[in-house]
């Protein structure tokens, strides 16, 4: 399951070191890369609650295996492309792909797991992004100047059809197989039939869950940002070859090999399975890290903050998600991941369009660090607004 998904980033972000020979061979705008990007994230958003719903009525394994090969396929493609309308298309295609990696890998973790190790589980499942982002950037960035951009999405999919194809031969929906007759799910709504129309309306009209996602939003926005546009600011602020840029910008990324556990380890056992006194203290952080690197200019007090934004981000990402698990029934934890990632989503597609033209019209990326600051201070104000209860408070909505 981890090198799935990790395999999966390997065909997401290999656009990101690889950015500024886009736009030196294709001759097009920040803004422009940016659109080809928001594309990817607005279909990755819409794929969400479908994939989470089909996550629940069909199991996670399928959902996952045909992702994978959507997203490979599409990589193959995009390397073959060189026209504005072609590379969004394809990127679009990609973005369905990849929707069908993190919501039922969620689902298939809370069918794995029990409840009380749900934070640490879910930190420690994904550090494997800790681990292959900064190993896109490695490659990408090799790949890509040794031998141009279209040679990086030729490669990626040639790792991860092997690894999919393993895995859907070896790992079930459920501990002993594809059985639904085992699953860790306390109460009694584990026993009511995991379609539930009703039940589904509840978690899209509660508050808490609303706010969740609105928390989610901003974080994703800030992540996703900094994932794509970290290579092409350094690469541009500082001159860096686009190896090095991108060499540099993985230390974002890694600390989270450290961070993630840890916030997991924070959140189950220091605050007892709370999520929310964590969430503040992380969004605290990358407020202040992002208003610092606004004014930066130096490139290794920059890399300071980087690695400030990068570690507090992902102490804090996974418990979103734990913080959801814990708001809605077992049996609907596909849905409801699905829908916390449509909604981390838009942010992410947001921030790349915005990112992008930020940079065209400012020719700096000090006001995309400002944006960022805004962003973890609205997070903070959503998490505040947030009631820390189990999914039996649902129905006061």
């Amino acid at each position: 399951m981890w090198l799935v998904y990790g395999c999966f980033y390997l065909n997401r972000l290999n656009i990101a070191p690889v950015i500024p020979l886009i736009i030196e061979d294709l001759k097009i705008s920040h803004a422009k890369v940016g659109i080809i990007s928001a594309f990817f994230f607005a279909f990755y958003a819409a794929t969400q609650i479908p994939a989470g719903y089909l996550s629940d009525l069909l199991g996670p394994r399928k959902i996952i295996t045909l992702g994978g090969v959507t997203s490979a396929l599409a990589n193959f493609f995009f390397g073959a492309g060189s026209s504005l309308f072609y590379l969004t298309g394809v990127q679009s295609i990609n973005g369905l792909g990849q929707g069908g990696g993190w919501g039922p890998s969620v689902k298939l973790l809370n069918n794995w797991f029990p409840e009380a190790e749900r934070g640490r589980v879910l930190g420690a499942y994904a550090t494997c992004v800790s681990i292959f982002t900064p190993l896109t950037y490695a490659l990408a960035g090799y790949l890509g100047k040794a031998f141009g951009w279209r040679v990086v999405f030729w490669i990626s999919p040639l790792i991860l059809l092997p690894v999919l194809l393993v895995y859907w031969m070896v790992v079930g929906d459920y501990p002993g197989g594809n059985s639904r007759g085992f699953r860790y799910s306390p109460g009694p709504l584990a026993e009511k039939p995991p379609v539930n129309r009703k039940r589904l309306s509840v978690i899209f009209s509660n508050k808490d869950v609303r706010m969740t996602c609105l928390g989610f939003f901003c974080l994703n926005y800030i992540t996703y940002c900094n994932l794509v546009w970290l290579p092409a600011y350094l690469y541009e602020s500082y001159g860096l070859t686009v190896a090095k840029a991108g060499f540099l910008a993985g230390a974002y990324p890694l600390v989270g090999l450290a961070a993630r556990p840890f916030g997991g380890y924070l959140s189950d056992v220091t605050f007892d399975g709370r999520r929310k006194p964590l969430l503040l203290i992380g969004l605290s952080f990358i407020l202040l890290s992002t208003i610092f690197l606004a004014v930066s200019n130096d490139l290794r007090w920059a890399i300071v903050l980087i690695v400030s934004v990068g570690f507090f981000d992902q102490l804090i990402s996974s418990l979103f998600f734990a913080l959801q698990l814990d708001l809605i029934p077992a049996e609907l934890a596909g849905s409801g991941t699905g829908l916390l990632d449509a909604g981390g989503h838009l942010g992410s597609m947001s921030a790349m369009f915005f990112s992008g033209l930020l940079v065209d019209m400012f020719g700096s990326y000090k006001p995309v660090f400002l944006v960022l600051s805004v962003l973890a201070a609205t997070g903070i104000g959503a998490v505040l607004f947030i009631r820390e209860s189990k999914y039996d408070h649902l129905s006061r909505g």
